[in-house]
């Protein structure tokens, strides 16, 4: 239901997109390149999304997630719930 891209290039890495992809798999409970179990979030990387300037930033379906922090991954999550 729910494709979550995060951005894996230089200036998303420099900028904490480990630590943004370290909590999304932690909260989904899933690693990178799989499924929930529920078939509702598939987390992928990818090479960059053009918001250099705004990372770390995911993208979710055709929606842009920028300048992220856990707790704003936090609150993205529980609204797509």
């Amino acid at each position: 239901k729910y494709h979550i891209q995060i951005c894996g290039t230089s200036s998303c890495y420099l900028l904490g997109s480990d630590e943004i992809e370290e909590h999304i798999c932690k909260r989904l409970g899933i690693h990178m390149g799989q499924t929930t179990s529920d078939g509702k979030f598939t987390l992928e990387e990818v090479e960059c999304l053009g918001a250099c300037g705004y990372a770390p930033m995911v993208q979710i379906g055709d929606d842009f997630y920028e300048q992220l922090t856990p707790e704003k991954v936090d609150r993205i999550l529980d609204n797509l719930n």
